[in-house]
């Protein structure tokens, strides 16, 4: 579920001279995450990588910047850089043997449904920053051009991606992003589409029974989808949250909704997804 493409045409900023510079481990974490999620804005980076300080994020992305390791995409005085890894800084990452990321290209230009994909990536470093407060990590995540690449089937999800619960339990989600599609039809086609496989055991990029998390960025398009599929057997296994939500409370915290109005978190939906008002499983409580 994608929104309308760019209108803008952002211009890129690099410095013709590259300027020699070392790299720390947090440099190359941070090249790493822009490798795999091709961009971040300067917030997103600041979160991730900078304990959410804007000041020293700012100074060290013009370091590397200048070192001709990042791109920066300016898009308004208003709006916050986007920032994309160059081929400089993918060789970088290859040569300290600091991850192995297979087919990565590296951006020419923004992508053309820019918003929905930094959506998509708000959700992602908000679960990477705050399931190690709930005894949680992400064991692996694939995004949809990833998902692509290992072949065509009958729904590809914005991302699909594996949690483990220490001592627990893994889990497997499939996350949709709606950024002003406003259409309950295509919706609810899509999720028929999840429902047909789980009906017939048959998974989804190999992954079977995976809980399906839908972020949307109005509220009462999210309530509109969730009426629509009050009649389907598996709602239990759909969930629903505002992006504004998880950007304010953290995509871990007590904001999933199905069919009812009370919240869970993250955590309360996977391990016990039929609580009602208490849970008997203590692993709910934690």
């Amino acid at each position: 579920m994608k929104d309308a493409k760019v209108k803008r045409s952002p211009r890129a900023v690099a410095n013709p001279r590259r300027a020699s510079i070392r790299l720390t481990d947090r440099d190359l974490w941070l090249l790493e995450g822009l490798a795999k999620m091709r961009f971040l804005t300067t917030g997103q980076l600041a979160n991730l990588y900078f304990n959410g300080s804007h000041w020293y994020a700012n100074k060290r992305l013009r370091n590397l910047l200048d070192a001709g390791l990042l791109k920066a995409w300016v898009r308004s005085l208003s709006e916050e850089n986007i920032y994309s890894i160059t081929k400089r800084g993918f060789a970088s990452i290859e040569e300290n043997d600091f991850s192995m990321i297979p087919e990565i290209k590296t951006p020419r230009r923004l992508d053309e449904n820019l918003n929905h994909l930094l959506a998509i990536n708000e959700i992602r470093t908000s679960l990477v920053m705050t399931l190690p407060e709930v005894s949680g990590e992400i064991a692996w995540w694939r995004s949809d051009w990833e998902l692509r690449s290992l072949g065509r089937e009958r729904i590809i999800p914005d991302g699909l991606f594996l949690i483990r619960w220490h001592a627990l339990k893994e889990q497997a989600y499939a996350l949709e992003v709606d950024n002003n599609t406003r259409s309950s039809r295509n919706f609810l086609k899509k999720i028929l589409t999840y429902v047909a496989l789980q009906t017939r055991g048959k998974g989804i990029y190999g992954v079977t029974d995976p809980l399906i998390l839908v972020a949307g960025s109005e509220r009462k398009w999210l309530d509109r989808y969730r009426t629509s599929i009050k009649h389907l057997r598996l709602k239990p296994q759909i969930w629903f949250a505002a992006i504004e939500e998880i950007k304010r409370e953290g995509a871990t915290g007590a904001i999933w909704v199905n069919g009812e109005e009370k919240k869970y978190s993250l955590r309360e939906l996977t391990l016990c997804p039929y609580c009602k008002d208490k849970c008997d499983d203590e692993s709910c409580s934690k």
